[in-house]
């Protein structure tokens, strides 16, 4: 089978696993149960190219509304390290990618950072934060890293006028905050992608394709992963889609198409791919990796095994995260 580049790293193929949250961690300390090992040994063995790896709070401050995964405090390392090598056990050839996200105003503490409230002392520090995740991942052994901008969490909303009314320099034409985590998570010395908030949905206003490219030209990062939706506030779609729309993100590689953007960098879309024969016509466009995840809660070994479980992008497996359950595909246990 032929390896592909990517940002230096020889891919066995050009599926990648994108960043789904399994809520299998403890709440309060974001330390993986056993439960969560076994997810991503069962990944691994399906030979996905490359797995982006559920998101991790950077600080419990920015901790997400479930039993989310942690990179906080250098104690987390060991977990994070354990579950490499349980990947690279079960699959020598997988590379691996942590994603360092800050929920922001989606936090589930009591001092939930507000875009409009935080002071400049609150932004350095998730500066800081997010650099102390970033060394922590390249001890823990994840081959790159990538910035959580989008769905609505901290850096995703302050890219966006809707959510971010600032008028100092901190205001959403200016992505401040974005571009100064991403210098600082650089000088860790590890590639750098972001998962990056292309079209909130909400009409008439900013964050869109259009202003997406004004990102991606600025600033340099090593892959993009095109994404967008959002969680209530008026927005035309969520962050899953319920229903058939292929290839979500179409609209936005069009534009980087027409701006040159995508010989930039490496650009990742997911959303709306059912199977490998979906990812064609994103590859056809320039799209350089093709992502999923439902598809992988359905049948994590789907890239290698005949395809017998289809996922009819339900979104059970979403709602099961929000009952306090780990996600999974629910089809089967239904029908029980």
């Amino acid at each position: 089978m032929s390896s592909f580049d990517f940002v230096g790293l020889q891919l066995e193929n050009r599926y990648v696993r994108s960043a789904t949250a399994t809520s299998t961690c403890d709440n309060d300390s974001g330390i993986p149960g056993q439960k969560f090992y076994e997810i991503y040994e069962s990944l691994a063995r399906g030979h996905v190219g490359l797995l982006i790896q559920e998101h991790s709070f950077v600080s419990l401050r920015g901790h997400a509304n479930h039993k989310q995964l942690g990179l906080h405090t250098d104690e987390m390392i060991q977990y994070h390290q354990k579950a490499n090598e349980i990947m690279r056990a079960a699959n020598d050839k997988i590379k691996i990618c942590c994603q360092l996200a800050h929920a922001g105003p989606n936090g589930n503490t009591e001092n939930k950072l507000l875009i409009n409230e935080a002071t400049v002392a609150d932004f350095e520090e998730v500066v800081q934060q997010f650099k102390e995740a970033a060394l922590r991942a390249k001890q823990a052994g994840y081959d790159c890293v990538q910035i959580h901008s989008g769905h609505t969490y901290l850096l995703s909303q302050t890219i966006s006028d809707f959510y971010n009314k600032r008028t100092d320099e901190y205001r959403a034409s200016d992505f401040k905050l974005l571009r100064d985590v991403l210098e600082a998570v650089r000088t860790v010395d590890i590639p750098v992608g972001v998962k990056l908030q292309c079209d909130d949905f909400i009409e008439g206003h900013s964050m869109n394709a259009v202003s997406a490219c004004k990102i991606i030209s600025a600033l340099k990062f090593d892959f993009i992963e095109v994404t967008g939706g959002g969680q209530g506030n008026g927005a035309k779609y969520s962050t899953a889609r319920v229903g058939k729309d292929k290839y979500y993100y179409k609209h936005v590689i069009q534009e980087l198409k027409i701006h040159n953007l995508l010989d930039k960098q490496p650009v990742i879309v997911t959303g709306g791919f059912e199977n490998v024969e979906d990812a064609q016509q994103a590859f056809n466009d320039g799209v350089y990796l093709v992502g999923y995840s439902r598809k992988f809660l359905r049948n994590p070994n789907f890239l290698i095994d005949e395809d017998v479980k289809k996922c009819i992008r339900c979104n059970q497996c979403a709602i099961a995260v929000h009952k306090g359950e780990y996600a999974h595909c629910v089809i089967d246990q239904n029908k029980k």
